[in-house]
């Protein structure tokens, strides 16, 4: 009987090529003064975190596949291994059709050798079609706020563009995420009071 099973050679190389993403820095917190910035390792690690907290406030969560969007919220940011992470500034003046197509492609170089269901399951993703794929979507964001929180807790960057952003607060149709943002918002200006009244400086209207 044949072996049907991928390579040491193929597993290596996938391996090898996503390794990167553990050193590559999420470039909107490079841009914001992050003295650490976060890698898209990271964030992928985070995503798959959100994930399984959003499902906790969905009362039809049995009914979803868990084990898919967990694979999702891992390869998501996959072709960032090959193209990078392009900032929100940036792609005003990219071609998203370009960005897009160029993921794609890196992709599928970068899946050849796997069965296609890895590849699937990223378009899938993309596509933000299937409730799962959505929640998974919702993830992403509730992450970025969240990091973002994070970093203002610690006084470490400036934000408040990203809370300016409506784009960041994509609940993908997931009316428990857009819970969650609201909540994230509150914190936000809560601890921005906090902030300003520490350092005993007029909060700017908003």
């Amino acid at each position: 009987m044949a072996d049907t099973r991928i390579s040491f050679d193929s597993i290596f190389e996938l391996a090898d090529s996503l390794e990167i993403l553990q050193r590559l820095h999420r470039t909107g917190f490079v841009m914001s003064g992050v003295s650490e910035p976060q890698t898209i390792a990271a964030h992928t690690f985070g995503v798959a975190l959100w994930t399984l907290l959003l499902l906790e406030r969905m009362p039809d969560k049995t009914s979803l596949d868990t084990a898919k969007m967990l694979r999702m919220a891992i390869l998501h940011e996959t072709a960032e291994a090959r193209i990078g992470d392009i900032p929100m500034p940036a792609r005003r003046y990219l071609n998203g059709e370009l960005i897009s197509q160029a993921e794609k492609e890196a992709v599928q170089d970068m899946f050849a050798d796997f069965p296609g269901d890895w590849r699937l399951v990223w378009e899938e993703f993309e596509e933000a079609q299937s409730r799962e794929a959505r929640i998974v979507k919702a993830a992403d964001k509730l992450e970025l706020m969240h990091k973002i929180l994070a970093y203002e807790h610690s006084h470490n960057g400036e934000f408040e563009r990203f809370w300016e952003n409506d784009n960041n607060f994509r609940w993908a149709g997931i009316s428990e995420a857009k819970e969650i943002f609201e909540e994230m918002k509150r914190r936000h200006a809560e601890g921005r009071g906090q902030r300003h009244q520490a350092s005993n400086e007029p909060i700017p209207e908003p």
